[in-house]
């Protein structure tokens, strides 16, 4: 039993139920007015994840502006109230706090840091404040998952199930481990063995490195070298340091997998020949051209993203698996808001129950990503993701995974409300 259970009968038109305008239409005659409705945003603008958090931050204010320019929530304005997490756990629940108790929002676009999401769902659950979790460790929407958390980005399960039987497929069957050892990584270091198990192969050896480590060299040399191939699970400086250590150690030959959403963490064509080949998961090619759709193209122009995957003016590498998952929040948000009718922050239950029983989302100008499936067990969303390969300094696509490719059992049902 995997819980996927997309229907038909409850999709939702990302266009038909919003305006059915496009990105380049012009603004609504009728302004929004009255009480505005307050997103928060805890937001990872400084520290460890700056780079996501760059992109998390100016997504939502082009997508709070264009939302308004629309109409925004029910006739309602919406306004962003941000806070910085600093990329650290009390820090991120401290403002967090404020967000709910002292700025009064009435939903909240959450933190990447794993920790740091964490810890926020007992939060939001005890004040009964939705919350959007931009985090991709599995345990926001298992053992900590409640009626008022959702997640529309991948979760560590989700990208490793749906790539890990292309790359035993692609590369081979015995595969050795590098990750970071902090929930992220652990998270991914348990995913990919069981994932890698499932599809008839076997991780021989996980090797755990500090975050920042001062000496990578050592326990990269540790790696077995009769593995087909190395999946890496590394951010920060850790990640720059171990693609110039793994040739320099022999490992030249060897396919290199890395975790989702590390092409986006930094910029790795930068690491020039030191990369080519290597492999990354994520949810949007980088290059347009592995897929030009009307809808994504224009969201795409909105937020200044180049055909290449690179910001226009400062040719900055874009998280572009964190961008769409930012807009599509509010999209739900958007027409949660108007289906379930909710007026304020007590008819948060009312608003999970919409979501609930509306888990299809069509592709269109509110989904530029393409279909989306809420799970109504966990609340954990589904949705394509691409293998994505190094070549010639370019971010290539190689297989376009759909989105019943990651499905996985649900691990325990939403605590009762």
């Amino acid at each position: 039993m995997n819980d996927w259970k997309p229907s038909r009968r409850s999709v939702v038109s990302g266009i038909a139920a919003a305006t059915a305008t496009t990105f380049a239409t012009p603004r609504v005659l009728a302004a929004p007015s009255g009480t505005p409705i307050r997103i928060g945003h805890q937001c990872d603008v400084t520290g460890g994840l700056a780079s996501s958090g760059y992109w998390h931050r100016k997504t939502i204010n082009i997508a709070a502006k264009w939302f308004n320019e629309r109409g925004g929530f029910a006739g309602r304005p919406i306004e962003v109230v941000g806070i910085d997490s600093e990329t650290k756990v009390d820090v991120g629940i401290a403002r967090l706090r404020q967000l709910i108790q002292d700025q009064k929002v009435d939903f909240v676009i959450g933190s990447q840091h794993g920790g740091v999401a964490v810890a926020s769902t007992a939060l939001v659950k005890d004040e009964r404040i939705p919350y959007y979790s931009m985090s991709r460790s599995e345990g926001v929407t298992e053992d900590a998952g409640n009626p008022f958390v959702y997640r529309l980005i991948v979760n560590t399960r989700q990208t490793n199930v749906a790539t890990a039987k292309t790359m035993v497929d692609t590369v081979g069957k015995k595969w050795a481990v590098l990750y970071a050892d902090y929930i992220w990584g652990q998270s991914h270091n348990a995913a990919w063995s069981e994932a890698i198990k499932a599809a008839g192969g076997e991780v021989i050896q996980s090797i755990p490195l500090p975050v920042n480590s001062n000496d990578p060299i050592s326990f990269i040399s540790k790696l077995n070298r009769s593995a087909d191939g190395v999946f890496v699970a590394l951010i920060g400086a850790d990640l720059p340091k171990a693609f110039v250590t793994l040739p320099q150690l022999g490992f030249t030959r060897k396919p290199i997998v890395t975790a989702d959403f590390v092409f986006g963490a930094f910029d790795p064509l930068s690491n020039g020949k030191y990369v080519e080949g290597v492999w990354g998961i994520d949810t949007l090619p980088w290059e347009l051209s592995d897929k030009d759709t009307p809808h994504l193209r224009a969201f795409r122009d909105l937020l200044g993203i180049d055909p290449h995957g690179r910001e226009v003016g400062t040719n900055r590498n874009v998280s572009v698996g964190e961008t769409w998952p930012i807009w599509e929040s509010l999209s739900v948000i958007k027409l949660a808001v108007e289906g379930s009718g909710w007026k304020q922050r007590t008819d948060g239950e009312a608003l999970s129950k919409y979501i609930e029983a509306h888990p299809n989302y069509e592709e269109g100008e509110l989904f530029p990503q393409g279909p989306l499936y809420i799970r109504p067990a966990d609340h954990q969303a589904f949705c394509m993701i691409n293998l994505l390969q190094i070549e010639g300094g370019k971010i290539l696509s190689r297989h376009s995974l759909p989105p019943e490719a990651g499905s996985y059992p649900t691990k325990q049902k939403l605590a009762a409300r």
